[in-house]
């Protein structure tokens, strides 16, 4: 993003610290990327391409992104004029209680097939929540919005009951590197020492650990500093020994990444939480 960019960031506290953002004139892609929860947003102006799970999908006004938890994708923007989009994060935990309820279901994580959707009933119910959490509001009427906007989602647009894919379903040597990478994050392992817990050869650990989540080996790493860096963040340390404390060299390497996550600076993230 540049100076132009426009940026705001924040969570909603009587939803559950509800994670919010409205992020305008974004003229630089993201790096491809995973996230522990929904996706849920609308597109404003402007247009972009997301490529998700290695599939490119064309996305511009009125254009509804619905990326379920721990797919990988990236957007790619198109021109200099950017665009503007309006996205929340619904943790799995509410997706749960919210298809429960919804279907009179065991709690289960509803499935949503297309990254794209085009309907104008939730394109306007995602404006209206949006309205709400953006401006001073009542809890009640918080709760109210994206009670109705997840109800509209999960009762007309998710696929037959499937669920996410679960990573017990993952060959074991994967599940190895992840928890590996998870328990180590501090640490700078090379992609011949991973092999050599698992007796692959670094060349079939990368393309098994790629074709499985998502990610090569690198990428999933720094992805598991920037989840920490952004706890820690929210308990209020100080960015550089936030940068220090998850693994990185330097605040710099930080600040770079985080943005390409998270779509904020670190500073950004943190002075929610002040």
């Amino acid at each position: 993003m540049t100076d132009n960019d426009r940026t705001k960031f924040w969570c909603v506290g009587d939803l559950g610290d509800l994670e919010v953002l409205h992020a305008r004139n974004i003229v630089r892609s993201s790096s491809r990327h995973t996230h522990e929860t929904l996706t849920l947003g609308i597109i404003e102006r402007g247009t972009a391409t997301l490529n998700h799970k290695g599939e490119s999908h064309p996305i511009g006004l009125g254009s509804i992104v619905v990326i379920n938890p721990d797919d990988v994708h990236a957007c790619y923007t198109q021109n200099f004029g950017g665009y503007d989009q309006h996205l929340i994060y619904p943790s799995i935990q509410l997706l749960e209680r919210a298809n429960s309820e919804i279907n009179g279901q065991s709690p289960q994580i509803p499935f949503f097939r297309n990254p794209i959707l085009e309907n104008k009933s939730l394109f306007r119910q995602l404006e209206e929540l949006f309205g709400v959490l953006e401006n001073p509001s009542s809890a009640i009427e918080q709760e109210t919005y994206l009670i109705q906007t997840l109800t509209l989602l999960i009762g007309v647009l998710t696929a037959p009951t499937t669920g996410i894919k679960e990573h017990g379903n993952e060959p074991q040597v994967v599940r190895l590197i992840r928890d590996y990478l998870e328990a180590n994050y501090r640490e700078n392992p090379s992609l011949s020492q991973l092999a050599m817990l698992t007796h692959f050869s670094p060349f079939h650990l990368s393309r098994v650990f790629c074709q499985a989540v998502g990610l090569p080996p690198h990428l999933y790493l720094i992805q598991v500093r920037v989840l920490k860096a952004k706890k820690l963040l929210s308990q209020g340390l100080a960015i550089a020994q936030v940068a220090q404390d998850v693994g990185f060299a330097h605040q710099s390497h930080l600040y770079r990444h985080f943005k390409k996550f998270v779509g904020i600076t670190p500073k950004q993230y943190q002075r929610q939480f002040q």
